[in-house]
């Protein structure tokens, strides 16, 4: 249903998005599914348009978010970005070439000018331009999924790829975001951490020393500190000083979140 939700991270812009969808697009989704036998009437009601069933939808949507992301998103987001961050580096050292072939195996193969795809659905997709995007993600372990959108054929598809893996430690990204922080305070320092874990959105010295409860002295002193141990970068953006966290500073973010496990 990433159609209906759109590609924000935000439940609030996504349940909206959902609520404001085409019709006709909420009932390309809804086709696409495979709905099991006991749900099939609230999915053609779904399709039909019912607004009390996409309501439904809309109340299940921010269930599952309370639940299963929001007191892990931290975790994720760092775990995601690390992904990301890795894929840029590949692609930088040996082009998109290297990148394909290092994707995922055995779940992707790239045999050129073909990316086979190991898919419960055999299908040939033609990008003709497109491009691709490559996505990963944490609530896949053992599939890779190409998502594409159903309205707009001249989107690039989506290729979503696991980043959690039958030889991960993948219980490890459900710890709390408490337990984490508390991982992080034990190894910088809780002021230092802090200002670490707030670098990770980006964010100046004022920003820093208002989000903290600290001074500007003392904000500006630890993010130097991290600065000089190459933990965030610093540059300025107009009269500011933005910080934000190398990927260095991210990895460690990352992986304390995880217990320095494997």
């Amino acid at each position: 249903m990433a159609g209906l939700t759109g590609g924000t991270t935000c439940i609030d812009e996504a349940v909206d998005n959902l609520l404001a969808a085409p019709r006709a697009l909420t009932r390309l989704e809804v086709e696409y599914l495979d709905v099991r036998p006991a749900h099939r009437m609230w999915a053609q009601t779904l399709a039909g348009g019912d607004r009390e069933a996409r309501l439904q939808l809309a109340g299940a949507l921010r269930a599952c978010h309370r639940v299963a992301i929001a007191p892990y998103w931290q975790q994720m987001r760092l775990d995601l970005d690390t992904a990301r961050a890795g894929y840029a580096r590949t692609m930088a050292a040996g082009g998109v070439e290297r990148l394909l072939e290092t994707l995922c195996d055995p779940l992707v193969r790239w045999r050129p000018p073909v990316l086979e795809v190991r898919h419960p659905r055999d299908a040939d997709i033609h990008l003709r331009g497109r491009g691709l995007v490559i996505a990963p993600t944490v609530f896949s372990s053992q599939q890779a999924e190409v998502l594409q959108n159903l309205v707009d054929q001249e989107q690039p598809p989506v290729l979503a790829l696991p980043t959690v893996g039958e030889g991960t430690d993948g219980s490890a990204h459900w710890l709390t975001e408490e337990a984490a922080e508390r991982s992080l305070d034990d190894l910088l320092g809780r002021t230092r951490a802090a200002v670490l874990a707030a670098a990770a959105d980006g964010c100046s010295t004022t920003e820093l020393a208002r989000r903290l409860g600290i001074s500007l002295a003392t904000a500006s002193e630890h993010a130097g500190v991290l600065r000089r141990a190459a933990l965030i970068s610093t540059r300025r953006d107009g009269k500011a000083v933005l910080h934000t966290t190398t990927h260095l500073g991210a990895a460690l973010l990352a992986s304390v979140s995880r217990g320095f496990g494997p």
